[in-house]
């Protein structure tokens, strides 16, 4: 199994431009973007809550990903054949090892039984999900890119306060969680999308954590699930109504179909026993 550098350590061995100490019980305060940097608060001890929840299986994640990467291929030819278009980012090894690095990061604050990616404070945590999938821990390549992170950091910054709104008010009305997660993703994806690239593997990601948060089972891509989870998701990137990123109603039928979707291979395989 791939094995990652635990998050304990200072991200400034992972993410440029975002300079803090990360051990499980150090959170920050709300920050500011100025120019092309984060501007961090006062670190401060916290612990969101005390229940236990659901963990990603890393080695369940690690095999469903495996059997992907073998069968890639004629995954991709079909998604040609049923003119979804193939991948721009074909699922290759780095890929498929980024991934598993974002998993992993996840899970750390999990362990820890600390829930605030999509607070204010886990705004770092949840930019850091996004540069794992594109670098995952190669301090080199980052260094390379280290303008495209300072960009991405920008995007986000000026996207993300919508979706955070969402979470918290449909968290406080007791939204079924599994729905939670779907308009999250889709709000991730859609125009004009959180990040400037990787939203589809950053936003199954972050709204994974939300189903695991809540003691629901998380979504791995699959050999099996890899095309009818590209058909909805690519009609949901190409949506580009402004008024969808406040108001998620407006999307059209394939923000039904990837809710139903979503709750039908979400499964209890990933999840650690």
């Amino acid at each position: 199994m791939l094995r990652t550098s635990p998050p304990s350590k200072s991200i400034q061995d992972t993410a440029p431009g975002i300079p803090h100490e990360l051990s499980w019980n150090i959170r920050f305060q709300p920050y500011n973007v100025h120019g092309n940097s984060f501007n961090l608060g006062q670190t401060r001890l916290h612990r969101s809550w005390t229940k236990s929840v659901y963990r990603p299986d890393l080695k369940k994640i690690e095999d469903a990903y495996l059997d992907v990467l073998e069968n890639w291929q004629a995954i991709d030819d079909e998604l040609e054949n049923l003119k979804i278009g193939r991948r721009d980012t074909p699922f290759d090894q780095t890929l498929m090892d980024n991934m598993l690095s974002a998993w992993d990061y996840i899970d750390f604050f999990m362990k820890n039984k600390d829930y605030d990616l999509l607070s204010a404070r886990g705004g770092p945590h949840m930019l850091e999900v996004n540069h794992r999938v594109h670098y995952g821990l190669n301090k080199k390549l980052r260094h390379e890119y280290r303008k495209a992170l300072e960009a991405t950091t920008e995007k986000f910054a000026t996207q993300v306060k919508p979706i955070r709104e969402y979470y918290r008010v449909h968290t406080k009305r007791k939204t079924s969680p599994n729905k939670i997660a779907a308009n999250i993703y889709i709000s991730i994806l859609g125009m004009p999308q959180l990040f400037i690239e990787g939203n589809h593997r950053s936003g199954s990601v972050i709204a994974s954590w939300i189903n695991l948060i809540n003691n629901n089972p998380p979504f791995v891509l699959t050999r099996e699930n890899a095309v009818s989870f590209f058909k909805p998701a690519q009609e949901i990137k190409k949506f580009n109504k402004r008024s969808a990123w406040r108001s998620m109603t407006k999307l059209p039928k394939y923000k039904k179909d990837f809710k139903i979707f979503w709750k039908d291979h979400c499964s209890m395989q990933f999840v650690r026993k």
